[in-house]
């Protein structure tokens, strides 16, 4: 087998913005109090999602009787359902929460604005699909559904119609289903209710399944999209499959196969494609070696355990000590790689449901769970006591921050609970306990916590540290981890995330270039604002390129600390 196949996977892969939306809703729902929550029907078409949102305690039913508890929460899923059916649930008592996609929202909108002025609608979909359904809802009783053009002869003359598409839908079989509908319809309107997003991961299949040996299309096999462009890769490629998760390839299917194309339905997240490209990359030969498949695997452990991070930390800390014009401590460097660590490798290890585990987190988090956590347990007690050394305020401050990182996963009552549900709190809490570690013990241990410099390190770690961890939330967030609104880009959405990290690079920038002018410590702020630009750079990326996997994104992440360390060594 040639080594050097080459592996394209999709752009568009990865969930769309429906399905984005209706996970956001559910999460934050959880994160509101303790009242059951219910999907109507499974919330998306992926099996390894729904498990997911189990563990979380959010459960499917098909009837709303099935639901006992009088203050459930029924959240109706991204598909939608007929308006009859929701005045049916909403008689049950229960509170109901709409998490249709918009755009199947905009098609519904469509149909019942034609269908109150007289106009039959002709639907153009899967008759089973639970969109189509909600969609004949809205026709009051003049609805038709076809799957293509070859059925429209079935239907019987109209006088005035209007053809919509399932949202999923092929556009090529809608437009051709479109025209010859003019033979049926005196009068037809043909609203084209495609969504953009199916559209473009359309366009991109066609277009790289027409020069590839293989497709391999991941997805729920009772995903219509999925299916939908399965169909389309089989017409194309020289080969195509349709499977559910990585297990699913086998080795024999990449003999002979030089040009590999990776893409995904709607409902598919984007770690279950990294995990089917990792085993495609394995499969087709595309490794160099036994030794460099080992050194990447030591280097994702070191990433995945936190032992990088822990090493940013210290990275940081020699940075603010440096600002404050103290000697470099190896204790205060060890402290905060500790208290790092601990925090990190805690809160890693609690990650349910935000994606399934890989080799790293499996090794680490399922089979050396306990280790792992021993490890963890002892790398903070270790960093807590040290810090006793410089009293008992500071020792207590040090356990306090500690506590809220090791307790923040649990989501624990007595109002902490309360405080881990508000947007934006896990970057707020990992900024300040960042903040606290790296700059403003380095004060308290010699004496300068009242003085500007400690207090110019702690705002300049403060904010670069928020600047990571909102990163790292855009990171999460595009590889359609399961997280919620405790992550800033959640909680601000993309415009609000970017302008607002750009916004910190500026004001940073200023800082330093302030100090600069003020010649005080002149070069290092020289060699700091310099060394900013790193940030700018990878925050430009982010945002006009497709997101690494997790890895490569936290590598990449975590070094501006190592850079700035670098740059700020010798001045």
């Amino acid at each position: 087998m040639s080594k050097r196949a080459r592996i394209t996977v999709a752009k568009t892969a990865g969930f769309c913005p429906g399905v984005k939306n209706a996970i956001d809703k559910v999460l934050e729902l959880g994160k509101r109090g303790k009242k059951p929550i219910y999907t109507l029907g499974p919330l998306i078409h992926n099996k390894q999602v729904i498990e997911m949102l189990r563990e979380k305690g959010i459960y499917s039913v098909n009837d709303p009787a099935e639901v006992k508890e009088k203050n459930a929460i029924l959240v109706i899923r991204a598909h939608g359902i007929p308006p009859e059916t929701e005045k049916t649930i909403r008689a049950f008592g229960l509170e109901v929460v709409d998490a249709t996609c918009p755009l199947v929202k905009h098609v519904q909108e469509n149909i019942k604005k034609h269908a109150a002025l007289g106009y039959a609608t002709i639907i153009v979909g899967d008759k089973d699909h639970a969109e189509v359904t909600g969609l004949m809802g809205c026709a009051l009783g003049r609805g038709f559904v076809v799957s293509g053009p070859d059925e429209i002869k079935n239907l019987p003359e109209l006088d005035r119609a209007n053809i919509v598409a399932q949202t999923t839908q092929e556009e090529e079989i809608f437009l051709k289903t479109a025209e010859a509908a003019r033979a049926k319809a005196a009068e037809l309107i043909v609203s084209n209710t495609i969504c953009n997003p199916t559209r473009q991961r359309q366009q991109e299949t066609v277009e790289f399944s027409r020069n590839s040996d293989l497709v391999i299309v991941v997805g729920g096999k009772n995903s219509a999209n999925t299916a939908r462009l399965f169909q389309i890769c089989a017409k194309l490629a020289g080969e195509a499959v349709h499977i559910e998760k990585e297990d699913d390839l086998e080795k024999e299917l990449f003999a002979g196969k030089k040009r590999i194309f990776i893409t995904a339905g709607a409902s598919t997240p984007s770690w279950m494609v990294e995990k089917v490209f990792e085993r495609a990359r394995d499969f087709a030969g595309e490794r160099q070696s036994r030794f460099t498949e080992r050194l990447l695997f030591a280097w994702e452990l070191l990433v995945t355990s936190g032992a990088y991070t822990a090493l940013a930390a210290a990275a940081l800390t020699f940075v603010c000590m440096r600002l404050e014009g103290v000697p470099v401590s190896k204790k205060l460097l060890l402290m905060a790689g500790l208290f790092v660590l601990s925090l990190h490798m805690v809160n890693r290890a609690e990650e349910k449901g935000a994606s399934e585990p890989d080799r790293a987190k499996r090794l680490l988090f399922t089979r050396f769970k306990t280790l792992s956590k021993f490890t963890a347990f002892l790398a903070g007690t270790l960093a807590v006591l040290l810090s006793a050394a410089l009293g008992l305020k500071v020792f207590f401050t040090a356990a306090f921050f500690w506590l809220v990182g090791i307790l923040y996963p649990y989501k624990l009552p007595l109002g902490f609970a309360k405080f881990a549900n508000f947007p934006a709190s896990k970057d707020i809490v990992t900024a300040l306990g960042w903040g606290f570690m790296c700059a403003y013990l380095p004060g308290l241990w010699y004496g300068t916590s009242l003085q500007r410099s400690t207090h110019l390190a702690v705002v300049f770690a403060v904010l670069l540290v928020f600047m990571r961890s909102v990163l790292f939330g855009v990171s999460h967030a595009h590889s359609d981890m399961i997280v919620g609104k405790e992550n800033f880009y959640k909680a601000a959405g993309p415009r609000i995330t970017y302008l607002s990290v750009f916004a910190i690079f500026l004001f940073l920038e200023s800082i330093l270039l302030t100090l600069k002018s003020m010649n005080w410590k002149p070069e290092l702020a020289s060699a700091l604002a310099a060394g900013l630009f790193y940030y700018l750079a990878l925050i430009i990326f982010f945002y006009f390129s497709k997101i690494p996997e997790r890895v490569t994104s936290e590598t990449l992440i975590d070094t501006q600390f190592i850079a700035l360390a670098m740059l700020a060594g010798n001045r």
